[in-house]
């Protein structure tokens, strides 16, 4: 037994990345522990039972299509792109500042125009300027401004400049927003703020990496950066902290959302936040997001890797900067259909007496069973099916229970299973956690089967990669990723680093993220316009221009849906190479590092270990 916990502690010390390691702690912890998690659920509170917010005394808000200062090229806008016709956009009740049956604000302005460049002109009832003035004039952070410049003017990802706006804003046109204040709740969930986790941090500090509470003066530290870059029409971001009922371990795995509501309601009616972002990263899940929106409040970072069709559902107040999993299907279809499926698999080795090198490739999915992630491997295999005549018979899958403690149970059957199929590949379309066990359990019974990843839940990062058997991944692992190269991420001279070190914080892998999420959550509050209300920032975030070239996180465009990044890289892993923490093993890329949308993957095998 010690020196099972000296191996645990020995594989939690070496994330550097503060979640991965706090997830890793928790399941073992929940290994060891199971009898004391066991507990009884009273049942799933539906979201109907629940009050909606009023929009303050005398009004209800109501429906309404949405209009941003870029303009908006297609559907997904407002109560479009299949909302519910009581999902509202506006505030109405006669309040100075309110939002009008029609959709615009009283004594507010009224745009039109384009992000191609030149003035976009207002008119309002009373103010200065009116005039919203796209590509033109001088920034509110002294940039210069002209057509093809953006807000921070060395970003790929910032929206379009605008020149200082100094008209009417409306004043209150939503809950949370007033004439210069934009409430967002930074909601602790209760296992965020106990002992336990205080214990985390201790240890996680002694490693040297970054606490919750570090990454928290990086959000305050970012988000006064932004509140004097973005054009916000007169308004700040306020960040206004609450300790919430909810668990995040347990909204992550679809649960708890009776507590997570009340959270949700507490933020819209007391609070009055217009947002909310979560302490221990940002995301808010599913539970608490599908309660927000029935509470009308915009989430800009939610559910990760949910398909579009949930986005879709709870639009306009559900996004993400993460790619959603129905797009990942049909890049991995595009991938496996042109690169994969027609040739045999070179890279697997023995199951028992059986090589399984050479023979043609058969796919196990390991999957998570929560209903989301289940559309999304249909979907991959609708593609498989009909676009590369990849047979049925060729598709295996394992679903799993995502829920810690059954991890390792769940992942020992699926290799049995998956092992008496002659499974020559299986696809990690899972956590990062399972493949801890997968691999072992598979390295245990002598079989060998390639490892593809799909880009999903850190799986494309070094930090968990080293922790799984390095015998059963070695020159087996290969596949897809969304993130970029950690160098990447992490040059100091790079966007997110030059801002960073002119606000006097440390560039490392927390703050990298935290500086690319906020940017993402001020680009939609920029493109909403004065009138800031959820619809407006669905039309305006939808007319946002698709990110340049080169960025550290590939290709932003939410002109198509709900989520940022559009476009993957090709990897392998080489557990001899050291990765930038200099521990040894990383993912290296092919085809120069080049990113691939559907439509877009070469055709042939490729060229990953040299083949």
């Amino acid at each position: 037994m010690a020196s099972s916990i000296r191996e645990q502690r020995s594989n939690i010390e070496a994330l550097s990345d503060p979640f991965a390691r706090n997830s890793l702690r928790v399941a073992y912890h929940m290994r060891r522990y199971v009898v004391l998690y066991v507990c009884a659920l009273a049942g799933v509170v539906a979201l109907a039972l629940f009050p909606t917010y009023s929009g303050g005394p005398g009004g209800t808000q109501q429906a309404a299509a949405g209009k941003g200062i870029y303009g908006s090229n297609n559907a997904n806008t407002g109560a479009n792109a299949g909302a519910a016709t009581n999902v509202p956009g506006t505030v109405s009740g006669g309040a100075p500042g309110a939002v009008a049956p029609g959709g615009a604000a009283a004594g507010a302005a009224t745009t039109t125009g384009s992000a191609g460049g030149g003035a976009t002109t207002q008119s309002a009832s009373s103010g200065g300027s009116n005039t919203v003035a796209i590509g033109s004039g001088v920034t509110r952070g002294g940039v210069p401004c002209s057509k093809g410049v953006r807000q921070i003017p060395f970003s790929v990802y910032a929206a379009p400049c605008i020149g200082k706006y100094t008209g009417n804003n409306g004043g209150k046109t939503w809950n949370g927003v007033t004439g210069t204040t934009i409430t967002i709740i930074h909601r602790h969930t209760s296992d965020a703020n106990g002992a336990n986790e205080q214990a985390n941090d201790a240890q996680i500090v002694a490693s040297g990496g970054s606490t919750y509470e570090e990454d928290a003066k990086y959000k305050a530290a970012l988000v006064a950066y932004f509140n004097k870059t973005m054009e916000l029409y007169g308004r700040h971001v306020v960040l206004k902290d609450f300790n919430g009922k909810g668990t995040y371990s347990d909204e992550e795995l679809g649960q708890g959302q009776a507590a997570a509501c009340a959270d949700a309601d507490t933020e819209a009616n007391t609070l009055h936040g217009f947002s909310s972002i979560d302490f221990e990263g940002d995301f808010e899940w599913g539970p608490f997001a599908e309660c927000a929106a029935r509470y009308k409040m915009w989430l800009p970072q939610a559910a990760p890797y949910f398909p579009e069709s949930w986005y879709k559902k709870y639009d306009p107040y559900m996004w993400s900067t993460i790619m959603d999993c129905e797009n990942i299907a049909h890049e991995l279809g595009e991938f496996m259909g042109k690169q994969i499926v027609n040739y045999p698999a070179q890279f697997a080795g023995m199951d028992g007496a059986q090589n399984l090198k050479g023979l043609q490739r058969k796919f196990g999915t390991y999957v998570p069973n929560n209903p989301e992630y289940q559309e999304c491997v249909q979907e991959n295999k609708a593609v498989l099916e009909k676009s590369y005549g990849v047979s049925s018979s060729r598709l295996d899958q394992y679903n799993y229970q995502l829920n810690i403690q059954d991890f390792p149970n769940d992942a020992q059957r699926a290799a049995i299973q998956f092992a008496a199929n002659k499974d020559t590949t299986i696809i990690l379309a899972c956590d990062p956690i399972s493949p801890i066990f997968l691999t072992k359990d598979t390295a245990n019974q002598g079989y060998y089967p390639e490892y593809l990843i799909i880009g999903v839940a850190y799986t494309d990062s070094d930090n968990w990669a080293q922790l799984w058997d390095q015998t059963a991944v070695r020159n087996r692992l290969f596949g897809l990723s969304q993130a970029a190269s950690t160098k990447t991420l992490l040059n100091p001279n790079g966007e997110a680093g030059r801002v960073l070190r002119s606000i006097g914080l440390p560039v490392n892998i927390s703050s990298v993220s935290e500086y690319y999420l906020e940017l993402s959550m001020f680009d939609q509050l920029q493109a909403a316009g004065p009138d800031l209300t959820p619809a407006n920032i669905a039309a305006g975030t939808h007319g946002l221009p698709m990110s340049s070239p080169g960025g550290a996180w590939g290709t932003w465009y939410f002109g198509a849906g709900h989520t940022a990044v559009k476009d993957s890289r090709e990897v392998y892993w080489t557990p001899g190479t050291s990765s930038y923490n200099g521990k040894p093993g990383t993912y290296v890329e092919i085809y120069n590092g080049k990113r691939f949308q559907t439509g877009q993957f070469p055709t042939g095998k490729p060229p990953f270990y040299g083949a």
